[in-house]
């Protein structure tokens, strides 16, 4: 029975044809004229590119700018003015302003897209291999290319703030960007391809010029699994943090030396090293504390984004009388405590008072109660390192040349006075030999603050020396700073000494905070 009815429901059976068809990978664009193509489905937010660069696509629906169009509705303000940097359109390329969501209101061109950056994508769908729409990795202000298009204005200032960076434009660029050597952290090609391993194609990438480090080198416009799609984390305590990557050249001598007219480099990019408490200034033989356990405050669990808290700190400037909102600082001046206008708006001018500066990250990252008490502790600070580096050399007449005591004061200019062969071969820079003088002026030149800059830059016995300001004011590790300069001049007085001005005894003593879990030296060890 059982076989029959087997029988009778296999002859019921119906042959079904299954038919595939092939779908093109990319849709008639709405905007035909213009040729940009938007979402193949704008359900899934799958862009027509991400049918085929898929590990871009997955990256990149995780970004802000994949929800740029939800977030400007749901803002309480969208304005057709702020469409063209919430949809696909003209901002960001070289498509003509009636383009894209600007020309055809089509749901296929919400948010920012692949398309935004890379320009219309009909043409190369057609034939991939004849047209390459390649993005430009340049900001600037008024420019319709690149980040600065839409990041910009009152509300988002990031493209002027980082043009009057350092990052924007410093003018190492000119000299160093051109260097092999130098190229991977002042050169924005060589950064991406040296330091984060970006080989793909941008349009200035084969190109001559030299470009800063803009937006695209610390972010990644697909998208990353750090904040604000950064390359690198900023808030692991080692080198492999964002900042840290290039703020950590060298921070140890010897330095580099030549013949005795070339300049002798000291500390290079220390910045970060100093934060770390890693690897970082002369120790003198008489230093007592364990080397690997001074790390600055500042670099501890304690202020869990490490630099950027204080360098890339945003702050809402609103009228004093008022109260309405003025000015939307983005930190990307990258000052901890920059200048501000008569307005309060931060700006990248250096010269100004110390009442002039605004300390407000300090009180924002939960470390300061205030802003008054962060300034405070600041002054602290670089009094005491003032006090320490004027023992070792005071530059009185201010010409930047360690002048014979008494025209200027402190313990190495008694022995540019005294002037031996031996004092002389102790402050040769022409040689890359450690010695307790030239050690001393590594250490001092670490710990240079904005009153002592003399430090940075200098002449002795007719050799220049030259370094980069690491301190942060002293800032960055205040107790190993305090720490290395009074084991410094101690052993230039055992050293050298004893000299007819000795040093004070109040710069043997350090009168920062501990950090916790710092250790003394073991007897013989470093």
């Amino acid at each position: 029975m059982g076989v029959v009815l087997g029988a009778l429901a296999i002859a019921g059976c119906t042959k079904e044809t299954i038919v595939y068809k092939t779908r093109a990978p990319y849709n008639p664009p709405p905007d035909s004229v213009n040729g940009f193509l938007g979402y193949f489905d704008v359900a899934t937010k799958t862009t027509t590119c991400g049918n085929c660069h898929s590990g871009t696509q997955a990256s990149w629906v995780n970004t802000k700018h994949a929800d740029a169009w939800a977030d400007l509705q749901a803002s309480g303000h969208a304005a057709a003015s702020c469409n063209n940097c919430h949809t696909v359109g003209p901002n960001g390329n070289l498509a003509p302003a009636a383009s894209g969501f600007a020309l055809v209101e089509d749901s296929a061109y919400h948010d920012v897209q692949c398309e935004n950056c890379h320009g219309p994508g009909l043409t190369h769908v057609q034939d991939p291999e004849a047209t390459q729409p390649l993005a430009s990795i340049e900001a600037d202000t008024g420019q319709q290319l690149g980040c600065g298009s839409c990041h910009t204005g009152v509300h988002e200032p990031f493209v002027e703030q980082w043009l009057a960076s350092a990052h924007g434009s410093g003018s190492a660029l000119s000299h160093a960007g051109g260097n092999a050597t130098c190229a991977p952290c002042h050169e924005g090609k060589a950064a991406l391809e040296i330091k984060f391993g970006v080989t793909a194609n941008f349009l200035e990438k084969d190109s001559t010029k030299l470009e800063h480090i803009t937006c695209a080198v610390c972010h990644d416009p697909h998208g990353s699994p750090y904040t604000a799609q950064l390359r690198r984390p900023i808030d692991v305590p080692t080198t492999d943090n964002l900042c840290v990557t290039c703020h950590s050249r060298q921070g140890t001598p010897p330095w580099s030396a030549g013949s005795p007219t070339s300049t002798a480099r000291g500390a290079h990019g220390a910045q970060g090293l100093l934060v770390l408490g890693q690897n970082v200034g002369w120790i003198p033989p008489n230093f007592q504390y364990d080397t690997n356990l001074i790390v600055s405050s500042h670099g501890t669990s304690a202020n869990p984004d490490l630099c950027a808290t204080c360098h890339v700190a945003q702050t809402t400037v609103t009228d004093a009388a008022t109260g309405a909102f003025k000015f939307q600082s983005v930190g990307h001046l990258f000052d901890a405590i920059p200048c501000t206008d008569t307005a309060g708006i931060p700006t990248a001018d250096p010269n100004c008072t110390i009442d002039q500066r605004d300390f407000s990250a300090c009180a924002t990252s939960g470390c300061h109660g205030t802003a008054g008490a962060a300034r405070s502790a600041f002054i602290t600070i670089q009094t005491a390192l003032d006090a320490q580096l004027d023992q070792i050399w005071a530059d009185n007449n201010a010409n930047g040349v360690i002048d014979p005591y008494p025209t200027d004061a402190g313990l190495l200019p008694q022995m540019v006075a005294r002037g031996t062969a031996a004092d002389s071969a102790a402050l040769d820079f022409s040689s890359t030999e450690v010695t307790a003088a030239k050690g001393t002026l590594f250490n001092a030149a670490l710990a240079a603050t904005n009153d002592r800059q003399y430090f940075l830059s200098g002449r002795v016995f007719g050799i220049q020396f030259s370094t980069h300001m690491a301190s942060g004011n002293g800032v960055h590790n205040p107790f190993l700073l305090q720490a290395l300069l009074a084991a410094s001049i101690q052993s230039l007085n055992t050293t050298y000494g004893p000299f007819p001005v000795p040093p004070s005894a109040a710069t043997m003593k350090v009168q920062a905070t501990p950090p916790p879990g710092l250790k003394m030296k073991v007897s013989g060890t470093q």
